[in-house]
């Protein structure tokens, strides 16, 4: 549904959001199945290639922002996918960064990275190497960005609807899940009556 959806978004013209956060890690168990998870990296493909193929009004492809935190296991994955330029070229990605981890930045501590199944950290990172890691890979693609998140939900207006996890294809619109981005746009010269000189 959520990819029926997203296309349905970008046909009319909007942009979509998406926190994959909440994904498992890939190669984590999947409960009841002998199979292993694919990570949200794999899903993010499936995104990719619905987008690819459904132009927004008519005129051009759909955006996507494709959002991880920076704690989860895979996050190295997220950091490298734009790398190769044949992947989610359709998509935006940052990393949603808590305090906790600018504050190990700082303090050159490490960093726990934890599954997002349980809760539980299953490796630490130095988080002064992970941000080395994102500059250099930014600064090579211009992707992944930061989403500076528990500042984002210090400002939110809707607390009580729930924590923001994402924002719209260029990062100006924090998101609640299931929100959806339509912009427009405003000619300001339309707007003036008469025109003043010195």
């Amino acid at each position: 549904d959520a990819v029926k959806f997203t296309a349905l978004i970008h046909k009319s013209g909007g942009g979509t959001g998406f926190d994959f956060s909440p994904l498992r890690p890939a190669g984590d168990v999947v409960q009841g199945t002998p199979g292993v998870a694919s990570g949200p990296v794999s899903f993010m493909g499936v995104f990719d290639a619905a987008t690819a193929v459904v132009k927004q009004g008519g005129r051009r492809r759909g955006a996507n922002m494709g959002v991880l935190r920076v704690d989860h296991p895979d996050v190295r994955e997220f950091i490298r996918v734009k790398s190769d330029r044949t992947r989610l070229t359709n998509f935006n990605i940052s990393l949603a960064t808590p305090d906790r981890f600018w504050q190990a930045v700082e303090t050159g501590a490490r960093f726990d990275l934890v599954n997002p199944r349980d809760g539980r950290a299953v490796r630490s990172v130095d988080a002064r190497e992970l941000l080395d890691e994102i500059a250099n890979f930014a600064w090579a693609s211009g992707d992944p960005g930061v989403i500076f998140i528990d500042a984002v939900n210090r400002a939110n207006p809707t607390p009580q609807l729930g924590p923001l996890a994402a924002t719209n294809p260029c990062g100006e619109l924090p998101l609640l899940p299931n929100e959806a981005c339509n912009l427009g746009s405003l000619r300001l010269d339309a707007f003036v009556r008469e025109y003043v000189t010195n």
